[in-house]
């Protein structure tokens, strides 16, 4: 038996079916809310999960002194040598030596966009990131939907880097002044969520969204599938462009640790990652799978960026425990309205 704790998409039932034939395990798999749950569950212990899929940074490196998870026994993982080198040296500023993760996938923060509705609501030309943070800008498409992620990791330093700030800071002044912008942009949102918020879009519910650029690709699957004209494109913001990697990690605490080891070896194979890869559009963190993606996915800028937007590239910084408290009641109240 293995018991899996991750999103929705990422682990597609032909990958899991094929992975039950060769070896005999049997996966449950529980999808995943938020990584804040997530750390809630494991850190009130006995969770049952025996591999998980977590966030780099503030997640795992936050994690990781807590001792939520056990050191890889890499002489199980003969495939680990397929590991994008570079999305290795990233989680090395989270997880020194590698120790406790594997990249699985990777990707940006951004801007998708229905252009066809955008452009019936109106025709005033506007940065990507306005369409989310300027209120005059975001008006335009609240008739039409603009939804944004209920994570404040990912959305308070984009709003941050919006107002022009290098960094995020947790101080009272700094939080007023992100509170305020928010609230700006509150009354034009229709939706704060992690979750379907693609679903709406590829279905012609919503025309904006701050979300993940492997959503964007999945969205554009949905509306392709559904044959319903929908049309979806996917922007990089004009300021720091947020990155996350989620990577496999087994608990501190897993029941069955050599299936976990198990599937990852048998998902670091270069065409499993790359068949799933290709299915539901995020940057694979495999390197020995991009040359068997399909050209499409492969030569997609909104997969695969090119350099002078990584250039902008900004991996979230691990948070004191001090600046996480500040944060997230900050998001809380920015949430609520209050």
């Amino acid at each position: 038996m293995l018991n899996v704790y991750s999103w929705a998409e990422y682990f597609p039932a032909p990958m899991l079916r094929r992975f039950e034939s060769e070896t005999g395990i049997h996966v449950n798999y529980t999808v995943m809310d938020s990584n804040d749950v997530m750390e809630t569950t494991l850190s009130a212990g006995h969770s049952g999960f025996d591999l998980v899929t977590v966030n780099a940074s503030p997640h795992l490196a936050r994690e990781i002194p807590k001792h939520l998870w056990q050191p890889l026994d890499k002489s199980r993982i003969r495939t680990i040598g397929n590991a994008d080198p570079s999305i290795m040296r990233t989680l090395q500023r989270v997880d020194p030596g590698n120790r406790y993760a594997i990249p699985w996938m990777w990707g940006t923060v951004g801007v998708m966009v229905n252009p066809d509705k955008i452009r019936a609501a109106s025709s005033e030309p506007s940065r990507a990131i306005d369409k989310v943070f300027k209120p005059e800008v975001i008006a335009r498409y609240q008739d039409c939907g603009v939804t944004i992620l209920d994570s404040w990791v990912d959305v308070l330093p984009a709003l941050s880097a919006w107002l022009g700030h290098k960094d995020i800071a947790a101080d009272p002044a700094s939080l007023r002044e992100l509170a305020a912008a928010f609230n700006a942009i509150r009354p034009y949102l229709r939706r704060i969520s992690t979750s379907g918020y693609y679903q709406q879009l590829g279905e012609g519910e919503s025309c904006v969204a701050l979300g993940y650029s492997g959503d964007a690709m999945i969205a554009r699957r949905l509306a392709a599938d559904a044959a319903n004209g929908v049309r979806i494109e996917y922007a990089f913001p004009e300021t720091q462009v947020g990155v996350y990697v989620d990577s496999f990690a087994i608990p501190a605490d897993a029941p069955h640790p050599a299936n976990a080891h198990a599937f990852i070896e048998f998902a670091m194979r270069p065409e499993i990652s790359a068949e799933v890869a290709a299915y539901i559009g995020f940057a694979t963190g495999n390197a020995a799978a991009i040359p068997l993606l399909p050209a499409e996915v492969r030569n997609n800028a909104g997969i695969y960026p090119p350099a002078e937007v990584r250039e902008r590239f900004s991996l979230g910084r691990a948070f004191t425990p001090t600046e996480e408290r500040a944060l997230g009641k900050a998001w809380l109240r920015m949430k609520s309205g209050h």
